[in-house]
């Protein structure tokens, strides 16, 4: 929600009750495509089938991969992306509520898309791009297709810009 509110990627993180939210740098060309499902996972649903517990290996694996992707965003080694958006936490499990998700997560990489995650609990899958998004989002719209799955993409740019009142000020 914050991103919602203050625009651009943040990192958010709760600090002896203080919520800190600094600003990622994101390279002006990137693109997001995504697609969204018309059948939505409850959160409720999502959420009950994570595990109560992770292993120590896969919480090391989760936080390399959080520092991989604010460097290579803020850097610009978005050849990193793929890497660093893989997952142990919570795509995993999920995936059983969303068996057509590894096809669409392999059409987006295999069209040209940088990285390519579950958006929050899901359904929504998103994939960052840079000068593909077109070819992308036409590779996630058919392995949807193929996979029986219903759905809409859209091609966004992130934008640094949060919640605002259309038309004022502009």
């Amino acid at each position: 929600m914050s991103a919602a509110l203050l625009g651009g990627l943040r990192l958010i993180v709760s600090d002896d009750g203080a919520l800190l939210a600094p600003p990622v740098s994101l390279p002006p060309d990137l693109r997001s495509v995504i697609f969204v499902p018309r059948r939505k996972i409850a959160t409720e649903d999502a959420r009950a089938v994570l595990p109560r517990s992770i292993s120590v290996e896969d919480a090391v694996y989760n936080m390399g991969r959080v520092g991989l992707l604010v460097n290579a965003l803020a850097s610009g080694r978005l050849e990193d992306l793929a890497a660093a958006t893989r997952d142990r936490l919570h795509q995993p499990y999920r995936q059983p509520l969303f068996p057509a998700m590894k096809v669409i997560f392999r059409a987006a990489l295999d069209a040209g898309g940088l990285g390519v995650f579950l958006s929050g609990s899901g359904s929504t899958i998103l994939a960052l791009t840079r000068g593909k998004e077109m070819t992308v989002a036409y590779e996630m719209a058919e392995a949807a297709r193929q996979a029986n799955v219903e759905g809409e993409v859209k091609v966004t740019s992130p934008t640094t810009r949060g919640a605002h009142v259309v038309g004022a000020g502009e």
